[in-house]
């Protein structure tokens, strides 16, 4: 039986929606002001095109079955793993560092998708899992590893970090004894001497750099002292549109991707900004409050998982524009400039509501916390 319009909205949980748009109208606000130079920039219009084309793949995952997309993770993680093994060979480099794959008028991420794909394949493998020392926690722990080495050497030390937390999430939610945490927590302890001489001498000036940026002002110190200025020069209201001092006047260095936040502050101050974490916030919270009340096992980690990832990401590139985070890359969902981050996390928010219009779907009276 067809459903009616209210029938349809009735659907989708009405927090989530507007604080989605309320994102998308930041982000559009933010990029505009960044790339504008006397006219609007086709980075805006790009942006633009990448939020349309997100909200359609999240309508339209949003009306598909989850399970058909947990049943094709294996292929979506080959597919994935083939693009990103194609970047070392035909990737296209870009401030030293190779992550992209040119395809004309627009370049592709792999490392970007692979937060979704392997998401997706971990938690399919880890369901077939049934003892800790087996084939399937081999291949759980190889399909973790690959993507992460071939991600680090392009180098992307953030990108690879998130999968980390991906993987970590996952196997938390899914009930991994936590004794496997803390042992991990030990190694990684103990092993982090030799991790730090594995890092590139830039990466390793950037995570000095938080501890005291006035060190090398004109170095590596540079963007988060910029970056600061801008967030604590907003006042309560900010300067207005396009009346931020920092971006326009050229101080502040990745203003549309990495540091948007801090053209956000600047020009629509701490209410600006404070609407920004209120909409983030809004979007953790209701995911975590379906996976809570979700009886289905695969879905309710999915959703928690996908929640901590969106809370990681969000929070590491708010504490990086701040200075209290070193610069890892890790653009803010939605709000940053960059297509494969907002078509990744499209995908991710699109199976996420398919989940959650599943559950009210059902012919249960649902209650709103």
């Amino acid at each position: 039986m067809k459903k009616s319009l209210k029938e349809f909205i009735s659907e989708y949980d009405p927090y989530m929606v507007f604080a989605l748009f309320l994102l998308f109208l930041l982000g559009l606000l933010g990029v505009y002001s960044a790339t504008y130079k006397g006219g609007v920039s086709s980075l805006f219009i790009k942006q633009l095109l990448y939020l349309a084309v997100g909200g359609f793949i999240m309508l339209l995952l949003s009306r598909l079955s989850f399970v058909r997309f947990y049943d094709l993770s294996p292929a979506i993680y080959s597919l994935n793993l083939f693009l990103l093994a194609l970047v070392p060979l035909l990737g296209k480099t870009v401030y030293g560092a190779k992550r992209w794959l040119d395809l004309g008028p627009v370049n592709i991420q792999p490392s970007e998708f692979f937060k979704f794909s392997l998401l997706m394949f971990s938690l399919y493998t880890l369901s077939h899992t049934k003892r800790v020392f087996s084939k399937e926690s081999i291949i759980l722990i190889t399909g973790f590893a690959v993507p992460s080495l071939l991600t680090l050497t392009q180098p992307d030390l953030g990108t690879t970090i998130t999968y980390g937390v991906v993987f970590s999430l996952l196997l938390f939610f899914w009930g991994v004894p936590i004794r496997y945490f803390v042992l991990s927590g030990v190694i990684l302890l103990l092993s982090s001497p030799v991790l730090w001489h594995l890092l590139k001498d830039y990466q390793k000036d950037r995570i000095l750099a938080v501890v005291d940026p006035y060190e090398d002002y004109h170095g590596t110190g540079y963007q988060l002292i910029q970056s600061m200025i801008a967030v604590g020069s907003g006042g309560f209201l900010g300067k207005g549109l396009l009346e931020g001092t920092q971006s326009h006047l050229l101080f502040l260095p990745e203003k549309h991707t990495d540091f948007i936040f801090s053209v956000l502050s600047e020009e629509w101050g701490f209410l600006g900004g404070m609407l920004l974490v209120l909409a983030v916030l809004t979007i953790f919270h209701r995911l975590m409050t379906y996976a809570i009340r979700i009886p289905n096992r695969l879905e309710k980690v999915y959703l928690a998982t996908f929640a901590g990832l969106w809370m990681f990401q969000t929070c590491v590139n708010l504490l990086m524009t701040m200075g209290w985070a070193p610069v890892v890359g890790i653009p803010l969902p939605f709000v940053s400039y960059g297509g494969s981050s907002i078509l990744t996390f499209s995908v991710l928010l699109g199976l996420a509501l398919s989940i959650i219009r599943d559950y009210r779907s059902r012919p249960i009276k649902f209650e709103d916390g």
